[in-house]
């Protein structure tokens, strides 16, 4: 008994491995185009059996778009004397971007889409490339490889957008200076993108502060978040009515290495006796004078362990750096982010808030518009919208963006409707409602 348990235990799993093999290995190549593509690998990213699912065999449009180029290039020859060089400096600009970007190098392109549940939608891109061909700038600058998103943790629960990113700025730079480098190779008059890094970099030992070293310091992820505070309004001078909206702030959110920046600052501000400094558990601010604007501005650069904070106003600071409620522990971002990857390079978030407050800024200033039944199908549309959550993610065989959204494609109709009607608007204007320009060196026409 004990024998035959054992032999059906060893039947299922090779029985488990062979299927898995024919899913994963067989079926793919049972039926493959004659064409070497990527179709299996982009495919594989995406979501099968929803809404949307499509691939494009992008080496095919890089070496028609190489061809129409190396055209232009030949065509070059049969210009004027007077254009040759321009087009040519153009065309060779275009060719230094196109390769330096690392657009030749993507092999394949996907997308998906698919209900993850009702009123939301799973939408996936995928941009890919073959092992080895990511030398380009869109491969290096967003991470090496997907990690976890813990920066979430920082974003108050008032947050109404937001995005943070891995971002390598030393590769931008050498990028930068590597195409600076090509075009003034090619008798272009790219050499001043070199000399503007040089002029920067100088401006910044000028003012005391060594380019290399903040570099250096210099943690390699960006973000920025808004917040609105439901609790409080603020005017904004629009229009013949003024907007009411809730009180906004915002920060740009930078992870450091150290504190170079911070201590550099405050070492140059402290002589001044302007702003205000504290150190106050483990958060170290400086507080500039309040500025005169419709909505409370008070600058102020704070750093706590690896983020450094510029933001509007101390309690913005504050809150990123509290302990209060979290965006990431509210219902409204835990239905968003159903089902997205929890690992990534960096992410986006828009509240549903958003475009709710859009729509009544519409509303209120309705009748400065030339359509107002159209502008009434925009503001509908506006006011149906749930927001949106975005995950990118950095591989060794491309970018994956990962977007939910609550966006139906049935409510695009009277928006198609509305733009349709205002584009009619205009075009049956008279002539005589269009004020004429004065002429040259007299009054005005009547």
């Amino acid at each position: 008994m004990k024998k035959n348990l054992i032999l059906l235990l060893c039947g299922l799993l090779i029985g488990a491995a062979a299927a898995w093999a024919l899913i994963h290995f067989v079926a793919p190549r049972w039926h493959r185009s004659a064409v070497d593509n990527t179709y299996w690998q982009v495919t594989s990213k995406l979501d099968p059996g929803g809404e949307a699912f499509a691939y494009l065999h992008a080496e095919q449009i890089s070496k028609a778009f190489r061809t129409v180029l190396d055209g232009l290039k030949k065509n070059v020859a049969g210009l004027p004397e007077s254009r040759q060089a321009q087009a040519k400096q153009g065309l060779d600009m275009v060719d230094l971007m196109f390769k330096g970007y690392g657009l030749d190098e993507i092999s394949g392109v996907g997308l998906s889409s698919f209900a993850v549940k009702p009123g939301l939608h799973r939408v996936r891109v995928v941009l890919h490339h073959r092992p080895g061909q990511n030398k380009g700038l869109i491969w290096n600058i967003a991470g090496p490889a997907p990690r976890s998103l813990d920066e979430m943790d920082l974003l108050p629960n008032d947050t109404a957008l937001a995005f943070v990113s891995d971002y390598n700025i030393v590769k931008l730079f050498a990028w930068l200076s590597q195409m600076g480098q090509k075009m003034s190779g090619q008798d272009m008059k790219g050499q001043s993108m070199e000399q503007g890094l040089a002029m920067a970099k100088a401006g910044l030992q000028s003012a005391g502060i060594d380019a290399d070293r903040l570099l250096k310091s210099y943690g390699g992820r960006l973000g920025f978040l808004l917040t609105l505070d439901p609790e409080k309004r603020v005017a904004l001078p629009l229009g013949a009515k003024p907007l009411m909206i809730p009180e906004p702030a915002f920060a740009l959110l930078v992870r450091v290495n150290d504190a170079y920046f911070f201590d550099m600052l405050k070492a140059k501000l402290a002589a001044s006796g302007q702003p205000k400094i504290t150190d106050v558990e483990g958060v170290k601010k400086i507080v500039f004078p309040r500025l005169p604007l419709p909505f409370p501005f008070e600058p102020v650069i704070a750093q706590k362990g690896e983020w450094l904070v510029v933001a509007s106003r101390s309690a913005c600071v504050e809150n990123v750096f509290g302990k209060g409620p979290r965006l990431a522990e509210s219902d409204t971002f835990k239905d968003m982010t159903y089902k997205l990857p929890r690992r990534g390079n960096g992410f986006g978030y828009a509240s549903p808030l958003l475009p709710r407050l859009v729509a009544q800024m519409l509303r209120e200033n309705l009748t400065t518009f030339p359509a107002p039944s159209a502008m009434d199908k925009i503001i509908a549309f506006l006011e149906k919208g749930k927001g949106f959550c975005n995950v990118w993610e950095n591989s060794d065989q491309g970018l994956l963006y990962s977007i939910n959204h609550g966006f139906e494609v049935s409510s695009l109709p009277p928006l198609i409707e509305a733009f349709m009607e205002i584009a009619r608007e205009k075009a049956l204007k008279k002539p005589e409602d269009i004020p004429a320009p004065p002429p040259v060196g007299g009054e005005p026409r009547k």
